[in-house]
């Protein structure tokens, strides 16, 4: 996220007054990325907000977790991982970032794991989802992956942007040497575009979706084939309105990430995160705009930049980059007991 507009902006953050436990209606229990793949929708008219608010579950918790100063100070994409459940993968989006690094729930350093060649422009986005039928660079074998979206684009003058897929590393082991990673290169079929959101789908396809340019761009929805080539255009979509706007003043309703898993999509902005419930087991992710939704509560945080769902609950955890003035990154962490 380019940070300058904040400069100017008072940072304050309300408590978002609507919750619901994020098992709520057609929600599956938390598990790895991904839904079963159904046909696309292809309309381009934004989605009509039927967002809902209900308690909380009692056994909720919320929880604000500091990172040590130097640990993705920048912190802008996390993705839980699969391998060693209530560790987190942070990447942080300062320019030649070379590395992503492991955390624990309590925010501690596991490892700094450094992926060759990455030296990113704008590293936005951290997801996790299956490795897909294409092998891995280094001739290994994985069930998951993590991919890491060099989506950045502030000024939107890109010639392409760029995925790098890495088996997930186990962190009983954390790799000493650089891993090798596939670069997936994309293209926009209508310009160059900024977007900090990206998530995958079962088949290993990319998903990505893009920031509003000036207020004349609506957001949109792209989807990418494995390997890289021009991204497809899927729709565009309108956020839902944030019940209280704080940062938002600023920066507009801007999709900060996205988190799939089994039955739900979770969509954070600057001022709040929406959960939205598959209709149906075979719903296609890239169809979630059109699903039901609603509010879940969020910690007050610096600057919410990165979502995951929690692989072994019904939780979730945000990312937020240091802030304006701050010193260190930090993690909230909303657990349903």
């Amino acid at each position: 996220m380019d940070p300058r507009p904040f400069v100017a902006a008072v940072v304050v953050l309300a408590a978002v007054t609507g919750c619901t436990s994020i098992n709520a209606g057609n929600a599956a229990p938390t598990g790895p990325v991904g839904t079963s793949s159904a046909a696309v929708p292809q309309s381009a008219a934004p989605s009509t907000d039927r967002s809902v608010s209900t308690p909380a579950p009692p056994t909720a918790t919320q929880q604000v977790v500091a990172l040590a100063p130097g640990v993705a100070d920048e912190a802008s994409g996390i993705t839980a991982s699969t391998r060693t459940p209530g560790a987190y993968f942070l990447v942080d989006d300062a320019t030649d970032n070379d590395h992503i690094v492991a955390v624990g729930a309590d925010g501690a350093e596991l490892a700094m794991i450094a992926v060759q060649d990455m030296l990113t422009s704008n590293a936005e986005a951290l997801t996790a989802g299956p490795c897909g039928a294409a092998p891995l660079p280094d001739g290994a074998t994985a069930v998951n992956c993590l991919f890491i979206g060099d989506i950045g684009d502030n000024r939107s003058r890109r010639d392409d942007i760029t995925i790098l897929r890495i088996g997930e590393p186990d962190l009983s082991d954390p790799p000493a040497e650089p891993v090798l990673a596939d670069q997936w290169r994309y293209t926009y079929p209508d310009g160059p575009r900024d977007a900090e959101a990206m998530m995958v789908t079962p088949e290993g396809a990319v998903v990505i979706v893009t920031k509003p340019d000036g207020g004349n761009t609506p957001t949109r929805i792209y989807r990418g084939a494995p390997g890289g080539g021009e991204l497809t255009f899927v729709s565009e979509f309108a956020p839902p309105e944030p019940q209280v706007r704080l940062r938002t003043m600023v920066t507009g309703n801007t999709v900060t990430d996205l988190a799939a898993a089994p039955g739900r999509v979770l969509l954070l902005t600057y001022d709040e995160l929406t959960e939205y419930t598959a209709p149906d087991a075979a719903a296609d992710i890239t169809g979630f705009p059109d699903w039901p939704h609603h509010r879940l509560p969020v910690p007050s945080l610096a600057q919410a930049e990165g979502v995951t769902a929690m692989i072994d609950s019904c939780g979730y955890v945000v990312a937020s980059e240091a802030g304006p003035g701050g010193k260190h990154g930090s993690l909230g962490v909303v657990s349903c007991g």
